[in-house]
Protein backbone atom coordinates (compact mmCIF):
# COMPACT_ATOMS: atom_id res chain seq x y z
CA UNK A 1 0.00 0.00 0.00
CA UNK A 2 1.20 3.20 -0.89
CA UNK A 3 1.68 6.36 1.73
CA UNK A 4 1.28 9.80 1.39
CA UNK A 5 2.19 11.99 4.36
CA UNK A 6 -1.26 13.15 4.83
CA UNK A 7 -2.17 9.58 5.72
CA UNK A 8 0.41 9.23 8.24
CA UNK A 9 -0.89 12.48 10.18
CA UNK A 10 -4.63 10.94 9.30
CA UNK A 11 -3.80 7.76 11.62
CA UNK A 12 -1.32 9.24 14.30
CA UNK A 13 -4.21 11.24 15.37
CA UNK A 14 -6.81 8.76 14.77
CA UNK A 15 -4.83 6.38 17.05
CA UNK A 16 -4.52 9.20 19.69
CA UNK A 17 -8.52 10.35 19.63
CA UNK A 18 -9.93 6.62 17.99
CA UNK A 19 -12.59 8.82 17.16
CA UNK A 20 -12.53 12.35 14.90
CA UNK A 21 -15.09 14.56 12.65
CA UNK A 22 -13.36 14.88 9.06
CA UNK A 23 -13.32 18.72 9.27
CA UNK A 24 -10.75 18.26 12.08
CA UNK A 25 -8.68 17.06 9.34
CA UNK A 26 -9.39 19.32 6.59
CA UNK A 27 -9.25 22.78 9.63
CA UNK A 28 -5.68 21.49 11.32
CA UNK A 29 -4.22 19.73 8.45
CA UNK A 30 -5.74 21.60 5.63
CA UNK A 31 -6.32 18.30 3.60
CA UNK A 32 -7.93 18.83 0.64
CA UNK A 33 -11.98 17.09 0.10
CA UNK A 34 -9.55 14.41 -2.41
CA UNK A 35 -6.93 14.16 0.00
CA UNK A 36 -9.66 13.08 2.51
CA UNK A 37 -11.12 11.15 0.48
CA UNK A 38 -8.16 9.17 -0.97
CA UNK A 39 -7.24 8.49 2.42
CA UNK A 40 -10.82 7.59 4.03
CA UNK A 41 -11.35 5.03 1.10
CA UNK A 42 -7.86 3.39 1.55
CA UNK A 43 -8.43 2.53 5.03
CA UNK A 44 -12.04 2.02 4.91
CA UNK A 45 -11.14 -0.47 2.05
CA UNK A 46 -9.14 -2.13 4.41
CA UNK A 47 -11.17 -1.88 7.32
CA UNK A 48 -8.76 0.09 9.48
CA UNK A 49 -11.47 2.72 9.67
CA UNK A 50 -15.53 3.01 10.05
CA UNK A 51 -16.71 6.81 8.01
CA UNK A 52 -20.03 7.48 9.29
CA UNK A 53 -21.61 10.81 9.91
CA UNK A 54 -18.46 12.77 8.61
CA UNK A 55 -17.02 11.11 11.63
CA UNK A 56 -14.28 9.11 11.26
CA UNK A 57 -13.84 6.12 13.97
CA UNK A 58 -10.58 3.61 14.30
CA UNK A 59 -11.87 0.06 14.66
CA UNK A 60 -10.06 -2.59 16.52
CA UNK A 61 -8.36 -4.17 13.37
CA UNK A 62 -7.33 -0.66 12.61
CA UNK A 63 -5.51 -0.48 16.22
CA UNK A 64 -3.81 -3.70 15.77
CA UNK A 65 -2.52 -2.57 12.62
CA UNK A 66 -1.24 0.61 13.41
CA UNK A 67 0.59 -1.48 16.09
CA UNK A 68 2.15 -3.80 13.75
CA UNK A 69 3.35 -1.23 11.76
CA UNK A 70 4.49 1.43 13.85
CA UNK A 71 7.72 1.51 12.41
CA UNK A 72 7.17 2.26 9.85
CA UNK A 73 4.43 4.45 10.12
CA UNK A 74 5.70 6.89 12.48
CA UNK A 75 9.79 6.73 12.96
CA UNK A 76 11.00 6.05 9.53
CA UNK A 77 11.35 9.76 8.05
CA UNK A 78 8.36 10.73 5.36
CA UNK A 79 8.75 13.04 1.93
CA UNK A 80 6.66 15.77 2.74
CA UNK A 81 6.57 16.84 -1.38
CA UNK A 82 4.87 19.98 -0.31
CA UNK A 83 8.05 21.45 0.61
CA UNK A 84 9.96 20.88 -2.05
CA UNK A 85 10.50 23.90 -3.89
CA UNK A 86 10.91 23.18 -7.72
CA UNK A 87 13.83 24.08 -9.72
CA UNK A 88 12.47 26.69 -11.62
CA UNK A 89 11.38 28.86 -8.11
CA UNK A 90 14.86 28.79 -6.52
CA UNK A 91 17.26 31.17 -7.46
CA UNK A 92 20.27 32.54 -5.08
CA UNK A 93 20.09 34.30 -1.95
CA UNK A 94 20.61 37.84 -1.36
CA UNK A 95 22.67 39.58 1.73
CA UNK A 96 20.63 41.49 3.99
CA UNK A 97 22.22 44.83 2.93
CA UNK A 98 21.59 43.55 -0.48
CA UNK A 99 19.67 45.69 -3.10
CA UNK A 100 16.76 43.51 -4.43
CA UNK A 101 16.27 43.86 -8.12
CA UNK A 102 13.79 41.55 -10.13
CA UNK A 103 14.78 39.85 -13.46
CA UNK A 104 13.51 42.17 -15.77
CA UNK A 105 12.36 39.31 -18.12
CA UNK A 106 10.69 37.53 -15.79
CA UNK A 107 8.07 40.32 -14.99
CA UNK A 108 4.78 39.75 -16.24
CA UNK A 109 4.62 43.06 -18.76
CA UNK A 110 0.81 42.42 -18.39
CA UNK A 111 1.16 43.03 -14.81
CA UNK A 112 2.96 46.11 -14.84
CA UNK A 113 0.86 47.98 -17.50
CA UNK A 114 -1.95 47.55 -15.25
CA UNK A 115 -0.49 48.98 -12.03
CA UNK A 116 0.30 52.04 -14.43
CA UNK A 117 -3.21 52.21 -15.27
CA UNK A 118 -4.44 51.97 -12.06
CA UNK A 119 -6.70 48.67 -12.10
Amino acid sequence: MKFFSEDIEFLKELYEKKKVNIYLFHEKYMLSPAQLARTINKFTDKRIIIFKDNVVTLTKKGEIWIISNRKFLFLEEKNRYWKNIPKEMKQERIGIKDLYRPNKRKIDIELLKNLEDGK
